[in-house]
């Protein structure tokens, strides 16, 4: 009889789903980010980090992952994190156009348990697979608690939209954001927490849940985008100025081809009297579109 591929984190799932819930039965719209700050640590702390109250400096570290988190996905930090050509294929994957549009919402399930079955099939270390399977186990997870969320909203409807379609279709960007979140705290760094009162795995495993419900919980009650960054603003080979606020990840072109990283050739739609390479044509207003 075959193995069955397990994701060994199925407490994130859970505690991830909790901290959603706290989080909107303790702010309203009016809320600021440090009370939203106050609400995740008093969540993590007394489930990591018992007794309570905890040691001042060990609230200091906590919180200050937090605003670190928070301040990565504005800048997009997780394009530029060390990741193996293997974990961008799946981070790809589980943050690009197949999740956010491609697949259908009631669908989202499936996709998204695929991913799962194949990240630990995919010839990698147990290292490079820990902030894939925590992210994706922090999507299975959200997308089902969203689906639920948006029928029945309970505390969440102040934050939400007032007709009912309008949440359901954000659900994949919503779903993408919290697995955003979570591979940022898994891998931001190589200590995440500062604390020294576990082991480095397990401190990856806190700073994954920490990132996956800020972002995830963040991004509906302050509608948070990530910002412009410079280098983003370029014009792709249709001669649309793009301006970096998608939440699909654009490292793969607008046609998806390409990993990480990836450069467009930006001749590629245009007839170029000159010649053209990769990234520019030689004369540039010789270049008319087809």
């Amino acid at each position: 009889m075959a193995i069955k591929t397990f994701n060994p984190y199925p407490l994130i799932g859970t505690q991830l789903t909790a901290g959603m819930d706290a989080v909107a039965a303790s702010l309203s719209p009016t809320s600021t980010v440090d009370e939203f700050v106050n609400v995740i640590y008093n969540l993590v702390q007394p489930l990591y980090y018992p007794p309570v109250p905890a040691p001042p400096q060990l609230e200091v570290e906590i919180k200050s992952v937090i605003y670190n988190i928070i301040n990565a996905y504005s800048s997009k930090v997780i394009n530029t994190l060390p990741w193996t050509a293997q974990q961008q294929n799946f981070i790809q994957m589980m943050l690009g156009l197949n999740t956010t549009n491609n697949t259908p919402i009631n669908s989202l399930d499936i996709w998204l348990s695929d991913i799962q079955d194949n990240i630990s099939d995919a010839n990698q270390s147990i290292d490079d697979q820990t902030p894939l399977l925590l992210a994706i186990k922090c999507g299975i997870s959200v997308n089902s608690y969203w689906s639920s969320k948006v029928e029945t909203p309970g505390e969440w409807s102040r934050f939400f939209q007032p007709r009912a379609a309008s949440n359901y279709a954000n659900i994949p960007l919503w779903v993408v954001a919290c697995m955003e979140g979570a591979l940022i705290g898994a891998n931001a760094s190589q200590k995440g927490l500062i604390a020294p009162t576990t082991d480095i795995t397990s401190v990856n495993i806190i700073s994954s849940l920490i990132g996956a419900v800020t972002i995830g919980a963040g991004k509906i009650i302050f509608k948070w985008i990530p910002e412009i960054i410079p280098s983003n603003l370029i014009s792709n080979h249709n001669g649309i100025l793009l301006g970096g606020f998608s939440d699909a990840i654009d490292w793969g072109g607008i046609d998806g081809q390409g990993g990480i990283g990836a450069k467009a050739n930006k001749c590629i739609n245009y007839n170029c009297q000159n010649s053209c390479t990769n990234s520019t044509c030689d004369t540039v207003n010789k270049c008319t579109a087809k």
